[in-house]
């Protein structure tokens, strides 16, 4: 880490003489950029030609840069004609066309970039700005609701901000589901990168966009592309916001008297008499708001400084950048700091070298938020803790909660205690460096070689301390270190002929190896807590110490060839051969092709008198794509190893795995794709269409064995899964004049999953959900039905005495697992997203709404309303509209909860399957351009200042806290919301200066 910082110092005080022009004496040129209406034109690059100066144009269209008279303007943009002017006064006023070929604009692709209009496959764009317009922990969570096809579901609002990304749905029941991220051509891990370092990120979303990655490709691809120097004087640009966090939602809970009068009830139902006196319960009050102790509003910052220019011969950016944000749970917090610095150095018209080294440090202090029935987590204790109970004793102790009264739970946790005699803490350190040598070998041929070295060192330490309630003092340290070296070697051809034929051919040979170490510590019962887990020899008795070790290597040769003639019939051939050290013999390697044609409609003469249609091109594919799903030794023969008494002592033993290794294939997806693009009325309509079908055949996944074998589980190709499904975006510029414009965007998608074929047709059911009234799964795996679907009870209202009543499907007399129905699913009919942008004399709100319509939620944390007579505190509505001996029938039959009592037959069942559709504000911003050229400022560049909130309007049906949630995050366990650390709403304040 020192070592990189005194190197990342050196390297930015070096490029402050880079940067630097000779002095002389230079005078300021002013001019603005307008359309053909007359509106100012934001973001046009302008570069002097002579002096090499360059700026870029404001919101309002306009710009100062050094020069004089007789040198020449340069301007150019995507979606605007280049245009150069020489320069006759000092102020200026340069009006652009649009281009008849917006989609000129180059996008970036595997290995390479191409020209939108090119480009055969679906692939979506996002731009850097778009990307940085609210700030979160990932970059990548910037992407909700922009893409369609894309999914991007929170699994927990903590501080760190845990996510779910899916491409198109979910192709794998074993493997992972998410995309590959690739950040400056380089597969790595996009933690590394800060969002207001992102130039653009690509969606590669079918299989003739991804199959050049091949192995890695079947869960979609994602590029990041950062921004890096350019010619001319250094530019320093600095943002920076402060804001608070809040919670979105508490849930209305029982107070003081109304928890007495509850178990008053409760009691004389079960016990033949009251509890609580109506004198305690005149006296009692609200009482404690537990919810109010656990959470709190939260600060977060961030902070960022960039550096960027350069000469013809080296060009750099550095930047860095710290967030702090704290929980709003409270002692938790996540800090992040980012350092990047991308060099481009020109040897002589052929030879170049690129540098890219990026770090980030990262912090979390995590609660045990999630989960924890009968209140035993932090957010289990905030809403069942007694309102008539306080934290301390009046000695100042912790009140052991569980004593409070005969009924308590003996799982209720006193939920401050938690927070301040408990500590999760992990320090993760991540770096990539990548050196990247280009050689022209001529006009048209290149070839380039990079070296990629990522390396992530974490550590996580969890101590509890003497003062716990529940358990002695506890501390545990593990470490992981995983080290990632990636070779590629990338030979590229480009040419046109005879002004009707494009050519471009990539070929490449690539070699990776990653290895992963491990260690665990662990002991209890310290004398002192100060020490925490730096001393873990201090503790009286210590677990068994372990380590681990992991190694795989992917060795590909992948190739592409893009072919066009006159510019409008266009095709794409690629293949990719990857070999995995995780795969039996004989199967170590796999072929990935693709194909895809395309039309540009809009190049034909019967099209090009429709001047109305700006753009329209017709897209086909169809490629095969894959998924390592395994664990590097899984298809080999594993010993395990244990420790066991023997004469007294613990000794070694190794054993042979339980699970039976056997020869696998890939996990295959093969994909079609039709697709259009399509502009109107000179670009300021597009509009992208894409229907999909894949299927992934050879699903891995695990076979339970008979006893007879000697083994308990195998792992077989068992299945087949299918996605199919149509995405729409539509971008429109509706106004645009002198000085107001307004554009609006918005994109939906619709995404089938059903399981196609099973191992000997056999369900597989998900995960057991364990509480201590209830121990049960919720998901099924099923031929016909989505992956994941909710198998449960169907509740059939109330019986004759008050309890539940289930539908008895078999009709036996008994609730049995023959009973259980398809009830629910989790997948989202169809996600959305739109945004509005409008400007007005230098005044800026931009509005962005995103949702989710059609999945259902599993609301495991409602069951708790049910698990009466254990002294927890509930919602409200279990008071105020329950069955009761004394309601009429209609009043029975309306209640939403059964009869107050500790006898409830409580199971998993259609009673807990609610909506999870929603649409949510997820950001509103306004900003303000302060007009410095007006005023006559000229040493700063750009000074916005801007306000903006996050998350501040949900509209959903949902009655959980929040119904963006999955907390188990896995492929086959998902829409759970076990008191999962709830999402937040951000109101800031920032201001961005450039000079």
């Amino acid at each position: 880490m020192r070592n990189y910082l005194t190197l990342t110092l050196g390297f930015f005080l070096y490029s402050l003489f880079v940067f630097a022009e000779p002095s002389g004496i230079q005078e300021n040129v002013k001019g603005k950029v307008l359309n053909e209406q007359g509106a100012g034109i934001p973001g046009i690059s302008i570069t002097n030609r002579q002096n090499k100066a360059s700026t870029s144009s404001d919101a309002n269209g306009s710009f100062v840069i050094p020069g004089k008279l007789g040198d020449v303007l340069v301007l150019s943009s995507i979606g605007y004609e280049g245009k150069e002017i020489t320069l006759l006064s000092k102020e200026v006023t340069i009006t652009l066309k649009p281009s008849d070929e917006s989609i000129d604009e180059v996008v970036v692709v595997g290995y390479g970039t191409m020209k939108k209009k090119d480009v055969t496959g679906s692939i979506a764009s996002v731009s850097g700005e778009k990307m940085s317009e609210y700030v979160v922990p990932n970059p990548i969570q910037g992407l909700q609701g922009r893409v369609a096809g894309v999914s991007v579901s929170s699994n927990s609002g903590s501080p760190n901000g845990n996510f779910t990304v899916r491409i198109r749905g979910s192709n794998s029941i074993r493997g992972g589901n998410d995309p590959l991220y690739v950040v400056d051509g380089i597969p790595s891990n996009p933690s590394s990168v800060n969002s207001l370092d992102i130039e653009s990120v690509e969606v590669l979303k079918d299989a003739s966009a991804t199959a050049i990655y091949g192995s890695r490709a079947s869960n979609g691809v994602v590029l990041i592309t950062t921004k890096r120097g350019k010619v001319g004087k250094a530019s320093i640009a600095y943002d920076g916001n402060y804001g608070v966090q809040s919670q979105i939602k508490q849930l209305e809970l029982m107070d003081a008297q109304e928890y007495m009068r509850f178990y008053n009830i409760q009691q004389k139902n079960d016990n033949g008499k009251e509890y609580f006196t109506q004198e305690q319960i005149n006296s009692a009050g609200e009482g404690t708001n537990w919810q109010s102790l656990v959470y709190t509003d939260a600060p977060i910052q961030n902070h960022n400084l960039s550096i960027a220019g350069g000469s013809d011969k080296i060009k750099a950016l550095i930047s860095g950048s710290i967030m702090n944000r704290d929980g709003i749970i409270q002692n938790s917090k996540y800090d992040k700091y980012n350092l990047r610095s991308n060099l481009d150095y020109s040897f002589n018209d052929h030879f170049t070298a690129h540098l890219n080294m990026a770090y980030a440090k990262t912090g979390t202090d995590a609660q045990n938020s999630g989960g924890g029935n009968r209140g035993g987590s932090l957010i289990g204790g905030s809403i069942a803790s007694p309102p008539t109970l306080g934290v301390y004793n009046d000695d100042g102790s912790y009140r052991n909660l569980q004593l409070a009264y005969p009924f308590m739970s003996n799982a209720l946790y006193n939920p401050i205690n938690l927070i301040n005699e408990q500590s999760n803490l992990t320090r993760a350190n991540l770096m990539n460096n990548n050196l990247m040598l280009v050689y022209k070998i001529i006009p048209g041929l290149s070839i380039r070689s990079s070296l990629g070295i990522e390396t992530l060192d974490y550590r996580a330490d969890a101590y509890t301390s003497s003062k716990y309630l529940y358990g002695s003092s506890a501390g545990s340290v593990s470490n992981n270190n995983d080290v990632s070296i990636l070779n590629e070697n990338i030979l590229n051809y480009n040419k046109e002929f005879n002004g009707k034929h494009g050519l471009d051919v990539t070929a490449g040979f690539t070699y990776q190896n990653s290895q992963s170490k491990s260690s665990f510590l662990s002991g209890t019962g310290f004398l002192s807590d100060v020490p925490g887990t730096d001393q873990i020899s201090g503790a009286s008795v210590f677990g068994t110490p372990s380590t681990g070790f992991s190694e795989w290597t992917l060795m590909s040769y992948l190739g592409r060839i893009n072919y066009s003639y006159l510019g409008k019939y266009l095709a794409t051939v690629s293949g990719r051969a990857d070999g995995s050290s995780r795969y039996s013999a004989g199967e170590k390697w796999g072929f990935f092709p693709s194909l895809a044609l395309a039309w540009r409609l809009s190049e034909e003469e019967f099209i090009k008198s429709v001047t109305w249609i700006s753009d329209l091109k017709l897209r086909a594919g169809y490629g095969k794509t894959g998924s390592t799903a395994l664990s590097p030794y899984a298809t080999m023969n594993m010993l395990s190893q244990g420790k066991t008494p023997i004469n007294g002592d613990m000794g070694t033993f190794y054993a042979a795995s339980s699970t039976l290794p056997s020869n696998l294939k890939w996990e295959t997806t093969g994909q079609y794709n039709i697709g259009i693009d399509a502009a109107f009325l000179q670009n300021k309509i597009r509009v992208t269409a894409d229907y999909y079908n894949k299927e992934t055949t050879d699903l891995l996944n695990s076979v339970v064995l008979p006893p007879s074998s000697g083994y308990g589980t195998t792992i077989k190709n068992i299945g087949k899964m299918q996605n199919k499904g149509f995405e729409l975006l539509v971008e429109g510029q509706l106004y645009q004049r002198e000085e107001f414009s307004w554009a609006l965007g918005g994109n939906i998608s619709f995404n089938r999953n059903k399981v196609t074929e099973l191992n000997e047709g056999k369900d597989i059911y998900g995960g057991v959900v364990g509480l201590a009234y209830i121990e049960d799964f919720i998901h099924l795996i099923r031929v016909g039905q989505p992956m994941g679907v909710f198998y449960t009870y169907q509740q059939n209202g109330y019986t004759d005495d008050g309890n539940l009543s289930y539908v008895d499907v078999n009709e036996d007399g008994k609730l049995s697992i023959d009973d259980k129905m398809i009830l629910g699913n989790p997948h989202p009919k169809f996600l959305y997203g739109f945004n509005s942008d409008l400007t007005y004399k230098g005044i800026s709100l931009n509005l962005f709404f995103q949702g989710s319509y059609g999945n259902d939620l599993f609301n495991v944390g409602e069951t708790a309303n049910l698990d009466q007579g254990m002294g927890l505190n509930l919602r409200r509505a279990v008071l105020e509209s329950h069955w009761s001996a004394d309601n009429t029938p209609e009043q029975n039959a309306a209640a939403a909860y059964p009869k107050i009592t500790r006898q409830i037959k409580n199971q998993y069942s259609s009673r807990y399957i609610e909506d999870g559709s929603y649409l949510r504000l997820k950001n509103i911003a306004l900003g303000y351009d302060l007009p410095l050229k007006k005023w006559g400022i000229t040493w700063c560049n750009q000074f916005k200042v801007y306000a903006s909130a996050q998350n501040i309007l949900t509209f959903t049906k949902y009655s959980g806290m929040d119904p963006e949630v999955n907390s188990r995050g896995g492929n086959v366990d998902i829409g759970l919301d076990y008191l999962t650390y709830p999402n937040v709403k951000t109101i800031s304040f920032g201001a961005k200066v450039q000079f």
